[in-house]
């Protein structure tokens, strides 16, 4: 874990994954008609602060990669 911490790339790339993750599930959730409106919130109540964290902290790490790797981050 501390050198995965250590590697910005590694960071910002699994930051961009998750992200990505957690907005197909949101919309993926909103899609689904069988789900009450009382799920789709709580749905909405866990997945945005978890993704609210995790899009800031790849944004932090993304100033620390070093090289031509920094322009799509």
């Amino acid at each position: 874990m501390e050198k995965f911490v250590k590697n910005a790339l590694k960071v910002s790339i699994a930051s961009l994954v998750t992200s990505i993750i957690l907005y197909v599930v949101i919309i993926g959730f909103f899609l689904l008609s069988v789900v009450t409106a009382n799920a789709f919130g709580t749905v909405i109540k866990i997945i945005v602060p978890i993704l609210t964290l995790v899009t800031i902290l790849g944004f932090i790490y993304s100033f620390f990669i070093k090289g031509k790797q920094k322009i799509p981050f």
